[in-house]
């Protein structure tokens, strides 16, 4: 079922029906409020996903003294010292550096660590290219003219690494490639009594459970105005809201805006977005901090999809495509062509929540790929044909959730304890279906005994018998 039909049942159970959209909003925003909790409960095996993950070493500039050609540093720019490039011999800020550099800049590197000659230490804001990145704060050591100061004696800190966006807990860690197997698992308060520190390197063996961090929303909304010269559909109601993207982390939302279109109007001017540049001595530069627009047809029920991306210093933009297929790029989709195609995949809203990070013991001494088990946060429930991640059979679940929610509100608990009665049995039935049963003691029926001692029923985690069959 999708979101309509569970709306729609829920109205037929209480025989109430009005052609009202706050009222059907609220209704969704009940069911998706469960829906969340529901998916939340428990480790269930429809909620599992794996994935590889790139576990990378730290990165050493070549000493002082040893020829620049093909040599790994890095280079600040005179002018915007949070910028740093990686010259390869193309055009750099409108200087052709006369060297090459091997290192390579990787979205891995985002809110990482970068250390210059002197120990002053750096977070990487963001990756905009294979040889541009920024850093969030100015570059301490002096820069000449022209390109700046090239920095050989550098090195770049692999502290710990960001899990996926809908990434709730981390079930497993597996190291496939060397057959190693599982890596064991173990919290802050164990790594500090065992202290596994950092400075040692070679093959992870254990993964610890880091920081989460949740940024700060936007300070301000959306302005938006009828536009001329693209394709949405005049008299269509769109919401639009946007992120700022940082770190490797995206923000909370701000605000939703609505903005229902003229008669003749085909676009929206989107304006009102924070300026995330730095400042310096009353001149602005880029920081890298990025902000992505994010917009839902409400009169078709669509979903929320990103449609551009925006520098730092970009404050408005003309949304004029009903599809994002040209000049709104998303680096973050393609890390090797750095170009965001609504052919090659559409990025739904996800809501953040806190991104979480882990370390490793030891420090890997070489670049490698990790396979990550994990529960996952299921995408929200927005347009009518979203269908809830849970087994068909079970979508009723969501039906008296919800209609217990709404009866108790209305003061029924008659009404409300009925629905809570029937949705506790079908929990109850799905957690035997679903659930995670990994380390549980199984037993099995013995047919070597007399038949009147002889046990029949389904496997049991328990020594009292076989459960009865439901």
């Amino acid at each position: 079922m999708n979101v309509a039909e569970i709306r729609q049942r829920i109205f037929d159970q209480m025989d109430f029906s009005p052609d009202l959209q706050q009222y059907k909003d609220s209704v969704v925003r009940r069911m998706n409020d469960h829906y969340q909790q529901l998916c939340d409960s428990a480790h269930w095996l429809f909620m599992q996903k794996e994935q590889k993950i790139q576990v990378r070493a730290q990165i050493k500039g070549t000493a002082a003294g040893v020829s620049f050609d093909n040599t790994v540093y890095i280079q600040v720019m005179h002018a915007n010292k949070r910028k740093v490039i990686a010259p390869n011999g193309s055009t750099n800020n409108g200087s052709t550096p006369l060297i090459n550099s091997t290192v390579t800049f990787t979205l891995e590197m985002e809110g990482q660590t970068l250390i210059d000659s002197n120990g002053n230490e750096y977070t990487i804001i963001s990756v905009e290219s294979s040889d541009t990145m920024y850093i969030d704060k100015t570059w301490l050591k002096g820069t000449s003219s022209g390109l700046g100061s090239s920095e050989t004696d550098f090195t770049i800190r692999y502290d710990r690494f960001l899990l996926p966006e809908d990434c709730i807990e981390v079930l497993s860690l597996m190291d496939r490639d060397d057959d190693r197997g599982k890596l064991a698992q173990i919290n802050s308060k164990r790594a500090e009594i065992m202290y596994l520190d950092r400075d040692t390197s070679g093959e992870p063996l254990a993964s610890i459970d880091d920081e989460s961090f949740l940024d700060e929303s936007p300070l301000s909304s959306l302005t938006l105005a009828d536009s001329t010269g693209g394709n949405l559909v005049s008299g269509n109601k769109y919401e639009y809201r946007y992120t700022i993207y940082r770190y490797g982390r995206e923000s909370p939302p701000s605000l939703v805006t609505q903005h229902t279109l003229g008669s003749t109007a085909t676009a929206v001017t989107v304006s009102g977005m924070d300026d995330t540049t730095w400042y310096t001595t009353s001149t602005t530069y880029d920081s890298g901090i990025i902000k992505l627009i994010y917009r839902r047809d409400v009169t078709n029920n669509g979903r929320w999809m990103l449609i551009e991306t925006v520098a730092a210093g970009t404050t408005s933009t003309a949304d004029t495509e009903i599809r994002p297929t040209t000049s709104n790029s998303f680096k973050y989709l393609a890390s090797t062509t750095f170009t965001y195609s609504y052919n090659q995949e559409v990025k739904k809203w996800q809501d953040p929540g806190p991104r979480q990070y882990l370390r490793f013991w030891f420090t890997p001494s070489d670049d490698r790929f990790l396979h990550i088990r994990f529960h996952r946060r299921p995408r929200p429930l927005v347009s009518d044909t979203d269908a809830p991640e849970i087994p068909r059979q079970y979508h009723q679940l969501l039906v008296y959730m919800t209609l217990e929610d709404m009866y108790s509100q209305m003061q029924d608990l008659g009404q409300a304890a009925i629905f809570r009665g029937r949705s506790e049995q079908l929990i109850t039935q799905m957690r035997r279906r679903y659930l995670v049963r990994d380390g549980q003691r199984k037993r099995f029926a013995r047919w070597d005994k007399p038949r009147a001692n002889r046990l029949v029923g389904v496997v049991s985690s328990d020594f009292e018998g076989s459960n009865p069959p439901y």
